[in-house]
């Protein structure tokens, strides 16, 4: 080698290194823009697209709002049926013209401010075309520390961040997972984690801020259970199918769920896209379960609980399935490489 010939592989370490840094600084691109996309789709130009309405009115009235594509009508017997479907959650508003010959127009503010807002819209319309009064009642109105209602959503959010993050390190640190022991150790290892994370969520939004009031401990049990349905989703998915889908699952949590979820303002006002998912995604029924907890008495939640649970037991399957299945590979592996020493020995004994 001549005295002033520099070695090549520096250079090619350097163009390695570069490329690295030029491809993770063009997928955080990526991601921030899908990030904007997502959110500017689903919140940005918010319109009706379906809404569940209880009426108690004569025919021509009904018939008239049965008219409208963006409306689901149901008939009901008069207006504290109405208000009760509303308060049950089985309706978005509710609409009746009561004996003093005014509508009765009932929304629900903790359901969403913008859900309520376009409620009460269609419902003076309806009273101005009959030529009749509106009186607007919320019968589920948010608390004073969330005028706004939308603190159960950026909870839901955020614990998402904290959940996602949080499995992905407990992996990180613990190895995956491959035994029986190990999946105990990381299932308690999430349980407790995820425990941590509700009780400051719960703590916060309640004792500081005043908004998620009066309920406490229903509101931990549901935080609880919604970080370990995400935590759990993203343990199971890496335990089968290996880190790079679990980042996948993430990324689409983040991006599609965070927009489902419709938290500024309501699945009736989410296009078809977002407002499909709003029941599949943990996001979503986060939300939703935690405004049946604080507004409605607990009225709505069986759909949110169940779904959070679903997606808990799959992550919880995924990662038995997994530990099952190394097991029996290594067991089988381990049958074929003793048949292979054993066979020189019997062959050698032959002789």
């Amino acid at each position: 080698m001549g005295k002033h010939h520099t070695p090549a592989t520096p250079v090619v370490a350097d163009r390695s290194a570069l490329r690295t840094v030029v491809l993770a600084l063009a997928g955080l691109t990526v991601f921030v823009i899908a990030m904007i996309a997502s959110y500017s789709g689903a919140f940005a130009k918010p319109m009706l697209h379906h809404m569940t309405v209880a009426v108690a009115a004569p025919p021509q009235l009904s018939d008239g709002l049965r008219a409208q594509d963006a409306l689901q009508v149901t008939d009901v017997a008069d207006a504290e049926a109405a208000r009760r479907e509303v308060y049950e959650r089985r309706a978005d508003t509710a609409f009746a013209v009561t004996p003093e010959r005014q509508l009765a127009i009932y929304v629900a503010g903790g359901g969403g401010h913008s859900v309520a807002a376009a409620a009460e819209t269609v419902g003076r319309t309806v009273a101005e075309r009959a030529g009749l009064p509106a009186v607007v009642t919320d019968v589920a109105p948010t608390s004073a520390g969330d005028p706004s209602g939308t603190v159960e959503f950026y909870a839901v959010i955020f614990l998402s961040i904290g959940a996602s993050l949080g499995a992905a390190l407990l992996g990180r640190l613990m190895g995956p997972v491959r035994t029986p022991r190990t999946f105990v150790l990381r299932t308690l290892s999430l349980s407790a984690f995820s425990a941590v994370l509700a009780g400051a969520v719960t703590v916060y939004a309640d004792a500081v801020l005043g908004a998620l009031v009066g309920h406490s401990w229903q509101i931990f049990g549901a935080l609880w259970l919604y970080a370990m349905a995400v935590g759990g989703a993203i343990t199971g998915v890496a335990a089968a199918f290996g880190t790079a889908a679990s980042v996948l699952l993430g990324l689409f949590l983040v991006i599609v769920g965070n927009a489902a979820a419709a938290g500024p303002v309501g699945r009736p006002l989410l296009s078809g896209f977002y407002s499909t998912f709003t029941a599949i995604v943990p996001q979503g029924s986060g939300v939703s379960l935690l405004r049946s907890i604080s507004y409605f008495d607990g009225h709505g939640a069986a759909t949110g609980l169940a779904t959070l649970g679903v997606w808990a037991a799959v992550g919880a399957v995924l990662a038995v399935v997994a530990t099952v299945a190394r097991l029996n590979y290594r067991a089988g592996y381990e049958r074929l490489a003793d048949r292979a020493v054993l066979r020189p020995r019997l062959l050698s004994s032959a002789h």
